[in-house]
């Protein structure tokens, strides 16, 4: 499984590392993925989703 939000569809971006020299060298940034489970017809559902999905859900929720 892809490292990806599954609701949202967040996936890592690429960027650059500049050193102090002001040299590039490319790196890629990864989502903050966090495993949710959540009860849907009496059956546990767990599926990945970053940290902003999980913080809108709850602000839903309540």
């Amino acid at each position: 499984m892809s490292r990806c939000c599954q609701l949202c569809g967040k996936g890592k971006m690429r960027g650059n590392t500049v050193s102090h020299s002001n040299r590039k060298a490319p790196r890629h940034y990864k989502p903050n993925l966090q495993k949710e489970t959540f009860e849907m017809d009496g059956n546990d559902i767990s599926i990945k989703i970053c940290t902003k999905c999980k913080k809108t859900l709850n602000k839903k929720s309540s």
